[in-house]
Order: structure tokens, then C-alpha cells, then sequence
């Protein structure tokens, strides 16, 4: 009990991959003590289901049906039906490796200073297109080094006293709820570490239209919660000033597209550097491919964040959610 270990989960409309995920839970190479599911009202067979896999982990797998809660409130729900005191979450559709379990949480339980571990995403892609998208969305690990690194909680363990101690998710926002769990902990002075060891994989949006989408969803939560101003804000003069240029090249002098060129390539480098690091043996035509696809994956994707963000802001504003206060 003094080290054991709750997985949570939180679902929605998960029947095609509910099994293969929950498979591989119980297939770790350190099992999980439990395993708690909190289904927000899937309308697929998703709960049918649950009930089987329910039967065949007996003990071992429990879920509740709680129609209409968001993400942070599903979250809150298992983490205080959770035996244990140690939690990891994870998202329902992620593939796991056989030792993601053991090297997520080992650090927890073989050091108590720590409270907080971070795993680490490799992309799933199934597409060329991505392959692309991966290459903008998927950090590498040398990016979840960095002290100011927010962990998402598709991949996290933690422990429950620590979670406590910030009164959990926060129920009132929508999106990017995991961000604001992880500002108010290490505001906390929370101990956080990450395990490139401990592996799973998540799918890129297979459409443009879906991948505008989430980017337009998690500024619009960016605007909900008040976050990254700043870096808003810069992506806001970086594409002005572009434009500018660009207006410039035609208009006065075409040496004026130079500088826009140089500060588009030094704007997409961090992007091509991902592409390249995940998948450093692709075939010669799909790379150079990158040179073109990625910044205009990047461009759609910094669009849907200046539409979103501005949306979020009106949103707070008119009351529309509960605000808190957070810095940057």
C-alpha cells in the first residue's frame, strides 16, 4: 500500500481502442494495483465494454459512468476513488510501452523528494501527412529537459497527497486544465523529474481541419485561463512583421523578402529539428517534402492559436467561465 499504484483514466467514445488500451495496462511489467476508468457518457458501446473488461480484471479494473464531466472533473472523480497514493494518469487511445508503468512511477517510489514524473511521447503516425504534423506537435526530449517544461497528463505520475495539496484539476476550465494542475504545483514548490524511459505514443490528428481545430481549442483555453500572454503576443508581431515584409518585397524593393525568408527559416528550425530526430531514416522525396509541408502546418496551426486566443479572452471577460489568476 505505501507505494502502490492507481492508474486513472478518463474516456470518451472509446470502443475501437478501449481494449488494446486496457490490454496493456495489465500487461505492464509492473502490473498497476488498479486500474480506475471514468467514462463521461460515451454513447458508442464504449460502457458495454467496460463492463467485460470489468469482469475479465476483476478487483483489479473498476469505472463509473459520470455523463457530462469534462476532463479535469473526470480526473478529480478517480483520483479520489483511487486506493493508493500513488497516481498515474493517462489518456484513453495511447499506446504504451511494456515498461511505462515501471519507469514512470519508480522514481516516485525510490525517492520521496520527488512528486512529479513526466513521461515522454514518441509520435504514432500512420500518414505522411503525419509524419509532418508530428514534426510541429511532438517535442523532443531535449525540450521536456527544460525547467519550465508543463507535462501533460496524457503521460504523469504523481503522487495523491500532491494533488491534494492543490485541490486537484481545475473543474472550471475546459482545456488545458493539465497546465494549470502543473503551474499551481511546482507554484507549490513541487519537485518535478522526467522519464524519457517511459514510453508512449499518440496519434497526430489525421486532417488539417482536426489539427486547426485542437490548435484553435488549446489557445481558446490559453485565453480561458489567462496563459502565455507573452508568447502570444510575440507569434502576433513575429506574423505582422512578416507580412510587412512580404508587403515591402512588392511594393519598394524585392530584397525586402530576404529578411522574410531568413526569419521564416529560423522561426520553422525547432520544427524541422523534431522531423528529423523522429524519423531520421525516412526516404529522400518525403524530406524534402518537410521544407514545404511543415511551415505551412506551421502557419495553419499559428493561425488557429491567434483566432482562439482573442476567443478565450472575450470569453473570460463576458463570464462565460469561472477565471483564476496564474502566472506565466
Amino acid at each position: 500500500m505505501k507505494n502502490g499504484v492507481s492508474v486513472i483514466s478518463t474516456i470518451l467514445n472509446e470502443q475501437e481502442s478501449l481494449q488494446d488500451f486496457v490490454v496493456s495496462l495489465f500487461n505492464q511489467t509492473y502490473c498497476p494495483d488498479e486500474v480506475v476508468i471514468v467514462d463521461g457518457g460515451s454513447t458508442d458501446g464504449t460502457q458495454k465494454l467496460l463492463q467485460t473488461l470489468a469482469k475479465k480484471y476483476m478487483g483489479k479494473l473498476v469505472y463509473f459512468i459520470e455523463p457530462g464531466l469534462n476532463i479535469s472533473a473526470g480526473r478529480n472523480f478517480a483520483i479520489k476513488k483511487a486506493k493508493y497514493p500513488i497516481i498515474a494518469s493517462v489518456d484513453g487511445g495511447a499506446t504504451l510501452q511494456k515498461d511505462w508503468l515501471k519507469n514512470l512511477v519508480s522514481p516516485l517510489q525510490q525517492d520521496k523528494k520527488i512528486d512529479v514524473v513526466s513521461g515522454f511521447f514518441i509520435p504514432e503516425v500512420h500518414t505522411t501527412f503525419e509524419k509532418y504534423l508530428a514534426g510541429v506537435t511532438v517535442p523532443i526530449v531535449e525540450e521536456l529537459q527544460d525547467e519550465k517544461f508543463l507535462p501533460s497528463s496524457r503521460s504523469i505520475a504523481f503522487r495523491k497527497e500532491a494533488w491534494e495539496s492543490v485541490n486537484g484539476y481545475p473543474e472550471w476550465l475546459p482545456i488545458c486544465e493539465d497546465l494549470i494542475f502543473d503551474i499551481k504545483l511546482k507554484n507549490k514548490g513541487k519537485n518535478f523529474v522526467v522519464n524519457a524511459k517511459a514510453l508512449s505514443s499518440w496519434r497526430p490528428r489525421e486532417t488539417l481541419k482536426k489539427f486547426f481545430i485542437q490548435y484553435f481549442k488549446y489557445a481558446r483555453g490559453d485565453g480561458h485561463a489567462k496563459l502565455w500572454l507573452r508568447r502570444h503576443l510575440i507569434r502576433y508581431v513575429a506574423f505582422i512583421t512578416g507580412i510587412l515584409l512580404i508587403y515591402m518585397s512588392f511594393t519598394i524593393s524585392v530584397v525586402w523578402l530576404a529578411p522574410a525568408f531568413v526569419g521564416g527559416m529560423i522561426y520553422n528550425l525547432k520544427f524541422y529539428n523534431r522531423f528529423f530526430r523522429h524519423f531520421p531514416k525516412e526516404k529522400l522525396y518525403i524530406n524534402v517534402g518537410s521544407y514545404f509541408v511543415i511551415p505551412f502546418l506551421v502557419i495553419t496551426g499559428d493561425v488557429a492559436k491567434m483566432i482562439g486566443y482573442p476567443v478565450g479572452i472575450v470569453q473570460r471577460l463576458k463570464g462565460k467561465i469561472k477565471f483564476e489568476e496564474y502566472r506565466e
